[in-house]
């Protein structure tokens, strides 16, 4: 079994479809990337996409987000990012192939400034069934 799985960090990035809020969602449909902001068995997952001008409207989520510019110091995005620190997705017990993993992870400064974004009232933690995902996702296994 070693080599071929990754033990997955903090600021580690993995591109991953998470069923939320079921299965057949847009989320389940699309691979966004993933910031690890809490790894072992129980793993914790911040959510990032491409920047859209609706992400900065008042009424409209993210509530709490920070914009990431591409910088290959800084981060692995391609192009402007926003980084969802409204919820994260939380999940038990999978194994997590290092073919999902990103070429780099994220810079201290900014897994910091996400640990502090996130910390606010509304902050929501989902729960994803390890099953679910690793039916969306070829290359993560269940651990039991």
């Amino acid at each position: 079994m070693m080599g071929w799985y990754w033990l997955i960090s903090k600021a580690d990035v993995v591109t991953m479809y998470i069923p939320f809020s079921d299965i057949d969602s847009s989320l389940a449909l699309n691979a966004h990337m993933y910031i690890c902001i809490q790894s072992g068995n129980d793993k914790e997952f911040i959510k990032c996409q491409t920047f859209k001008p609706t992400h900065i409207l008042p009424n409209y989520p993210p509530k709490q987000y920070l914009i990431e510019e591409q910088d290959e110091n800084r981060n692995p995005f391609n192009r402007r990012t926003t980084i969802d620190c409204d919820r994260s997705f939380c999940v038990c017990y999978v194994i997590i192939d290092k073919k999902l993993l990103a070429e780099r992870n994220v810079c201290h400064e900014l897994f910091d400034a996400i640990i502090e974004k996130i910390k606010h009232s509304d902050f929501f933690k989902e729960n994803l069934d390890p099953i679910s995902l690793c039916t969306l996702n070829y290359f993560i296994y269940p651990n039991k």
